[in-house]
């Protein structure tokens, strides 16, 4: 009796141990959190991004310049992460995973360190954009990490 209750226990802390362990990424406090990089106030729910470390570390940013850069600083690279996300622009607060979003760049957009990147879920989305912005261009992520070096 005594072993059966023990084997319980240890049964119920394994169990507890992977459920405490899941890495997930957090909602944004917006106007209480700090950007990772430059420290400032995160604000804005159009440029929010973050990312969670294969550890379980999570970083928030207050826009796509800064998680670039915050990356080329630490030599984080996306196979470090377990989740790259950003924030949809049309729908403010709501993550895509960085992989499946569509960029555009525009001087029209004002994101909070001045990258002025926005991220969508669609391709017609940033189509529309681009036919009523002349300042407005389609940029893919691999351009965004080489610009902010």
């Amino acid at each position: 009796m005594k072993t059966y209750i023990i084997n319980k226990i240890l049964l119920l802390a394994v169990i507890l141990s992977f459920s405490a362990c899941s890495i997930e990424t957090e909602p944004i406090n917006y106007g209480k959190e700090n950007c990772a990089f430059c420290k400032m106030t995160i604000m804005d729910k159009q440029f929010g991004t973050e990312l969670v470390t294969l550890k379980g570390k999570v970083f928030k940013f207050d826009d796509l310049s800064c998680m670039s850069k915050y990356m080329k600083t630490a030599e984080l690279h996306e196979a470090d992460c377990k989740h790259v996300v950003v924030s949809n622009y049309e729908k403010p607060g709501e993550f895509i995973d960085f992989n499946k979003a569509f960029y555009i760049q525009s001087e029209n957009l004002q994101s909070p360190m001045l990258g002025n990147i926005a991220a969508f879920d669609s391709e017609t989305s940033i189509q529309e954009l681009v036919t009523t912005d002349s300042t407005a261009k389609n940029i893919t992520w691999t351009e965004i990490k080489d610009l902010f070096k």
